[in-house]
């Protein structure tokens, strides 16, 4: 492995059991799979996102009164904060960082009144001042993409439970939603670091837009379903899953934005998905 330090950052992600359905365990390794292990979660759900900072991880959690919430967690998983959720009904998942990290963009939503659903924002010390970003129409749901660097928009995928939809776009400031791209995508989006590029997945390979929606590259890989793209801290490179077409045993992988000097992190029987690339070295 080279010493590109790209490649010592750290990567979390998840081991998921298709057959029950249930994640099984949370990882942390370098991002040339060195120095894995394995890390509480303070809930059922894997997955989780990095703080820009590195210094946390944003995960879902159960909370006393039986609702879904968010813990914010160490990368060694000790438990910094849990959010209460001052609204009595509302379910907030709080897991993308906002670029200064002051706040945290969250899937909402009411069991009781569906009309209250759609993507809210909130302060990432103590999860106040919670801000609504979107109205999700009845019987769909809005899917939490990312934050643009600027801060100014934010992308999500609006779906029925997660399938392939149209990747959306909504001003942080408020408004109405509008589509990014009329493709159908599985993942609801990442911005590159700079800005300019959009990271996606679509029928099983990789997809880069450019910020109109058209686009602009791919990474194809024959007998191999890809998905989960993430960007690393500096958008040299970009870390995802990879399975065998109609297998559900995932590994990951990095490799530059165009495909080429593809490497292979994890190699198991299991299934290995959520990948997120942290600023830290593990």
């Amino acid at each position: 492995m080279s010493g590109d330090p790209t490649l010592t950052c750290t990567l979390l992600f998840s081991r998921f059991d298709e057959a029950s359905h249930t994640f099984v365990s949370t990882h942390i390794s370098r991002a040339d799979g060195t120095d894995e292990r394995e890390i509480d979660m303070p809930g059922d759900e894997g997955g989780g996102r990095w703080s820009r900072s590195g210094d946390y991880i944003a995960v879902t959690t159960v909370l006393d009164d039986g609702r879904i919430g968010t813990a914010i967690i160490t990368p060694d998983g000790a438990v910094d904060r849990v959010f209460d959720i001052p609204d009595d009904t509302l379910n907030l998942a709080c897991t993308v960082w906002s670029p200064d990290d002051q706040r945290l963009a969250c899937e909402g939503w009411d069991e009781g009144d569906a009309s209250r659903n759609g993507i809210y924002t909130v302060r990432s010390s103590d999860g106040g001042d919670a801000l609504r970003l979107t109205e999700t129409p009845a019987n769909l749901a809005d899917f939490v993409g990312d934050y643009s660097p600027d801060g100014t928009a934010f992308l999500f995928k609006r779906t029925t439970e997660e399938d392939p939809a149209p990747l959306m776009r909504v001003s942080t400031a408020g408004g109405e939603a509008t589509v990014l791209s009329d493709l159908e995508v599985e993942d609801p989006g990442r911005y590159s670091p700079d800005g300019e590029t959009v990271l996606t997945s679509a029928g099983g390979r990789i997809v880069l837009l450019d910020t109109t929606g058209n686009e602009v590259g791919e990474i194809v890989e024959p007998g191999t379903y890809l998905f989960g793209p993430v960007w690393s801290p500096d958008g040299d490179h970009i870390a995802y899953s990879g399975t065998p077409a109609g297998a559900f045993r995932a590994d990951i992988f990095t490799s530059r934005p165009d495909g080429t000097d593809r490497r292979r992190v994890t190699s198991t029987p299991d299934n290995e998905i959520r990948v997120e690339w942290g600023r830290t070295t593990a």
